[in-house]
């Protein structure tokens, strides 16, 4: 993916970065909320009970989630793996779309790296979620109470992101530990209004575990589980825009704490100050009255992502 090249000038070193008040945090991203489940499912608000075929969908966005997957373009290995997931899934869930205003490389970058979104929020102490990213499309995923899941990024392109996690749950709910795999197919749409871009994005995804006690418990507690996932994917989607937001706005501030973020590799923070950087230079450029000299940085952002 090559950003095309942005220039802007940068504002006082000293500019703080702020965080929106009054926001309730998400308790995982969105793009976790599939191998999570499990665990959050008993922590979650407890919402109103709502009817099974909420949380089943429709056959028609099932189907439609399955036929998304470019499963001739994966490997022997990864076809199976989801085709096992997809073709009986002991949950699925077809979430609302969500669109968000946000710029569109920046949206990519951490749908593609969820651990700098999950070190902003353990910078600003409202997660116990923790990863650690183990290889170029891996990473180890634990939300804190009782979920465990290896998880890998098996296709992506900008419109289109399919993660597969295999883990298991060990905690309050169940005597043992709970094994279970899950697939998450992410659909994305962007466009431009009014000199601002948006992002429209539409989740689907499969739970399945072969524990008896675990699928009749998991059916038995569909409405707070699609709530649950609905609340998730809502609060993390806004978190995005505001990240997006952030860094139009104050892009050498975002640059200082891309520094600063927890168990994110200095490569990936040295990426997501490059990528705040272009974000803040594109929105210098949509102020016309302004003289608006190269950026060092932005123009780093440019080559290495094209390398």
């Amino acid at each position: 993916m090559l950003i095309p090249p942005c220039w802007g000038v940068r504002a006082p070193a000293h500019t703080p970065v702020r965080v929106p008040r009054g926001h309730p945090p998400a308790r995982s991203c969105f793009w976790l909320q599939a191998w999570l489940a499990l665990g959050l499912a008993l922590l979650v608000n407890r919402t109103a009970v709502a009817q099974f075929h909420e949380l089943l969908g429709s056959p028609q966005s099932r189907q439609q989630a399955i036929q998304a997957m470019p499963l001739d373009e994966l490997s022997d290995t990864a076809r199976a793996r989801l085709e096992r997931v997809v073709s009986r899934p002991t949950i699925y869930r077809h979430m609302p779309a969500q669109v968000i205003e946000s710029d569109p490389d920046l949206h990519v970058f951490l749908v593609r790296h969820p651990e700098v979104v999950v070190g902003i929020w353990q910078l600003m102490d409202i997660t116990r979620v923790q990863l650690r990213r183990t290889g170029p499309f891996r990473f180890e995923a634990e939300d804190g109470v009782g979920t465990v899941s290896q998880v890998e990024l098996v296709y992506g392109r900008h419109d289109l992101h399919i993660y597969y996690a295999q883990g298991y749950y060990e905690g309050p709910l169940f005597g043992g530990r709970i094994p279970g795999e899950c697939v998450l197919v992410l659909r994305s749409q962007f466009s431009t209004r009014d000199h601002r871009d948006y992002v429209s994005n539409q989740m689907d995804f499969f739970l399945r575990t072969d524990h008896p006690g675990a699928d009749i418990l998991l059916k038995t507690l569909h409405p707070l589980l699609g709530k649950a996932a609905d609340y998730n994917f809502v609060e993390t989607a806004k978190f995005l825009s505001q990240v997006s937001r952030a860094s139009q706005t104050n892009g050498p501030g975002m640059e200082r704490m891309a520094g600063q973020l927890p168990n994110v590799e200095p490569a990936v923070q040295r990426t997501f100050a490059q990528y705040t950087d272009v974000v803040y230079q594109r929105a210098l450029m949509r102020q016309p009255s302004r003289a608006i000299p190269p950026s060092a940085t932005a123009s780093t952002a440019v080559r290495e992502e094209g390398e």
